[in-house]
């Protein structure tokens, strides 16, 4: 089986790093071989968009770490959420010269000769390195101060909006809308400049009361980022905070977000952050979806700063645009599954198709990147990115099957598309993968490559823990105990079996969340257990 990647490098199963191997091999294959579902498991279309998982900003991580710094959850329990989804996956170094680069990766170096399920792992990594010139920011808070945000919550949303303005540069635009039953402008849109202490004065006076009207608030919040005399090429952003649900305007989820799928249209990103317990949270993740941004969970009101100010240096300044990777399947291969994604309905790839439509304009707008995506080429599994950070990296998982063979095959081709912000060119980039079958199953459960391995187990942990999450949510604390005891098992069970002791140690953490499901306080209250499982699983899927 071979791989090409981006560096034109091939990797025959020779060349892997083997822990498995002659008497582990039958070892290695019972702790890897798929549920006997997965090898009668029904095909899924492999031809149409998939919903991505990535998320750019690290908010998620900045929000846990200052609910530690202030105590709202013991120290101890950092080690829960950290970023050990990064060891997941390979390390590589991106081409010279270019922002972003792909590697692919296959379960095995060959597969058994009856054939059975397997997996691919498409690893993306973008380059530190930023554009030389810093883009001019256009940066516009739209705040819900509604009755329920009295107390510390204003207190500590006017402390925020003040340390946002600061880290603005003097050319940047900023504005401000307060909602609450109608909106306000604030402070409308012009440069900080000289702005800057008389900004600061006015958030300072912001005071709450009144119901929440969060259509109101974003409309007069893309109004002020539509301002005439904001440079074409700016990056223009707004960002939403709300603790509440709209209960005045527009008051469905599709009514609302189409307005920043409109507004993202027009060039105008949206991220959300969600404070508190009551906050609606499908409108506000709607919201950030629609509108490229990203969607923030914030349990304390101090943490409103940390995302804002993580937003600001990761999402606004991005190595690659308009991001789209291909996965085109041959003939005899079937798609059984993508981790923590699935296929989008007709009307959700259409809204995608739109964010792409306006992210190849706008790349032409900001950074004369000439448009390339005026038709809408089908085929294959397409996964979109409106923009994707620098210093990053994400993978994409997917369970195949294949047929009995012989010999060698084209499993698929792989396409990477995007707008290099650091070089000011579009790159199309294609490579092809193939596989191999075995002369018998002792010989295919040898080439077995831990690294795909450790990606499979930290994948299908973060399921675990985003189902175990949506548990919770519905009050079914048995079920999540259920599932976190399950996932910690298999973990246990492949550590042994493939000598990979980090296995031990994500299946101790999942250990320690099983006995928090089981209180009702302490970490084991409803909105800190939340929090808990839902941070954690994003740090494995990535």
């Amino acid at each position: 089986m071979s791989v090409r990647g981006d560096t034109g490098a091939t990797r025959g199963p020779g060349e892997k790093d083997k822990k498995a191997g002659g008497g582990a091999a039958a070892a290695n294959e019972a702790a890897l071989a798929p549920p006997p579902s997965a090898k009668d498991a029904p095909r899924i279309d492999p031809n149409g968009r998939f919903a991505t998982t990535y998320r750019p900003g690290g908010g998620h991580l900045a929000a846990f770490e200052s609910a530690v710094a202030r105590g709202i959850i013991p120290t101890a329990e950092r080690e829960l959420v950290s970023d050990i989804g990064a060891r997941y996956v390979t390390g590589f170094e991106v081409p010279k010269g270019k922002a972003l680069g792909i590697q692919a990766g296959l379960e095995r170096g060959t597969l058994p000769p009856s054939g059975s399920p397997f997996h691919l792992r498409l690893t993306l990594k973008s380059s530190p390195d930023k554009p030389a010139e810093r883009p001019h920011l256009s940066v516009h808070l739209v705040l819900d101060v509604s009755g329920s945000m009295q107390g510390e919550s204003i207190k500590q949303a006017r402390e925020a909006a003040s340390a946002l303005v600061d880290k603005l540069a003097p050319s940047d635009d900023f504005s401000l809308v307060t909602f609450s039953s109608d909106a306000e402008v604030k402070i409308p849109d012009g440069p900080v400049g000289a702005r800057r202490e008389a900004i600061k004065r006015v958030i300072a006076e912001i005071k709450e009361g009144g119901g929440t009207n969060i259509s109101s608030g974003l409309e007069l919040g893309y109004a002020q980022a539509e301002t005439k005399s904001i440079p074409n090429d700016a990056v223009k952003v707004v960002l939403l905070l709300s603790d509440g649900r709209a209960n005045a305007g527009i008051k469905s989820v599709g009514g609302v977000s189409k307005l920043a799928l409109d507004a993202f249209q027009k060039g105008i990103q949206t991220s959300t952050f969600g404070l508190g317990a009551d906050y609606d949270g499908a409108l506000m993740s709607a919201i950030a979806e629609d509108g490229a941004g990203g969607y923030y969970y914030l349990r304390d009101a101090a943490q409103i700063a940390p995302a804002l100010g993580t937003e600001l240096d990761k999402r606004l300044d991005p190595a690659a645009t308009a991001v789209e990777v291909r996965v085109r399947l041959k003939k005899g291969f079937d798609l059984l599954k993508v981790y923590g994604s699935r296929r989008l309905s007709e009307a959700e790839a259409q809204r995608v198709r739109a964010q792409e439509v306006a992210a190849d304009q706008q790349a032409e707008k900001r950074d004369g990147i000439k448009q390339d995506r005026k038709d809408d080429e089908e085929g294959g599994m397409r996964f979109f990115i409106p923009a994707f950070a620098a210093g990053d990296s994400h993978a994409l998982l997917f369970q195949l099957r294949a047929g009995a063979g012989v010999g060698k095959a084209q499993l698929a081709l792989v396409e990477l598309k995007y707008k290099d912000r650091i070089s000011k060119k579009n790159v199309t980039e294609e490579f092809p993968i193939e596989v191999a079958w075995a002369d018998s199953d002792a010989a295919s459960g040898a080439t077995i490559d831990p690294s795909v391995a450790r990606t499979m187990q930290g994948f299908a942990a973060g399921e675990a823990l985003a189902l175990a999450a949506r548990k919770v949510a519905e009050n079914d604390r048995p079920s999540a105990i259920q599932l976190l005891t399950e996932r910690e098992t298999i973990l246990r069970e492949a550590a042994k079996t493939l000598d990979e002791p980090l296995f031990l140690k994500d299946a101790d953490r999942l250990a320690r969340m099983r006995e928090h499901a089981g209180q009702s306080t302490g970490m084991g209250d409803p909105l800190l257990f939340a929090m808990l499982l839902e941070t954690a699983s994003r740090s494995h899927l990535r």
